[in-house]
């Protein structure tokens, strides 16, 4: 992201983004906890997974495909034993 703004900008305001950035996240990890970041990256995967099955759903239609989930099995079942 910085080298975007760099490019915009300057290098020294990036890198001054950069540290307003990164003491922003030290602070809210002292004050709210880890448990509260941790919290906030599981919800941020899953809404980034949504955003694929919805991307991968909308592009099979596009395709006229159909995209369907695969049925998961015990791993024993797969390896017929």
């Amino acid at each position: 992201m910085t080298h975007r703004l760099a490019a915009r900008r300057g290098g020294l305001i990036a890198n001054i983004a950069l540290a307003r950035k990164l003491a922003a996240l030290f602070w809210r990890v002292m004050v709210k906890g880890t448990k509260f970041v941790g919290e906030g990256l599981a919800a941020y995967e899953a809404k980034f997974l949504e955003g694929k099955k919805r991307s991968l759903r909308r592009l099979a239609r596009e395709l006229g495909q159909t995209v369907s989930p695969i049925p998961s099995y015990p791993v024993a079942l797969l390896r017929g034993s």
